[in-house]
């Protein structure tokens, strides 16, 4: 529900996505990555919450800070963030349609998540462990350079 106010309303979705990443990563197992589950004995679903896909480099200490991202049709919220080395970027597809994260080719490393992890209701997570500008899209609504576009600066 929204009150018409911008900033409680991001507020109030920042803590709610930090509380289901913080659920998803209680209930994951050490695996650097938790897909949706699809009735398999292998498959991970996180208690409470959409399926999280999470990607976390193993030589970055991570730092607790997360930072979300909202995939609604059409746009990315915020579309540029900025980050230090650990912290932990949450996108929420928060749409009516599926989406992707992609990374775009002259970012510093890759990440990303296929439009069949990110449906509407799920989570990606990835925590950067280099400094750069890491420029993502959504290959659904748009390309590399326009539609769904992104940012995250990273410093360290």
């Amino acid at each position: 529900m929204s009150c018409g106010d911008d900033a409680n309303d991001q507020g109030l979705m920042a803590r709610q996505l930090a509380e289901q990443a913080a659920a998803a990563r209680a209930d994951a197992p050490t695996a650097t990555t938790v897909l949706a589950s699809t009735g398999g004995s292998d498959d991970v679903v996180a208690a409470g919450a959409a399926s999280a896909n999470t990607t976390t480099p193993s030589t970055v200490q991570t730092t607790g800070v997360i930072v979300p991202v909202l995939a609604i049709d059409n746009s990315f919220r915020p579309d540029v963030i900025e980050v230090e080395v650990g912290d932990e970027v949450l996108w929420e597809n928060r749409g009516l349609n599926e989406h992707n994260v992609m990374y775009v080719q002259d970012s510093a490393s890759p990440f990303g998540v296929e439009a069949a992890q990110f449906q509407p209701g799920d989570v990606f997570t990835h925590v950067f462990s280099e400094p750069g500008e890491f420029h993502y899209y959504c290959s659904i609504h748009g390309n590399e350079t326009v539609g769904m576009v992104g940012t995250v600066v990273v410093s360290g």
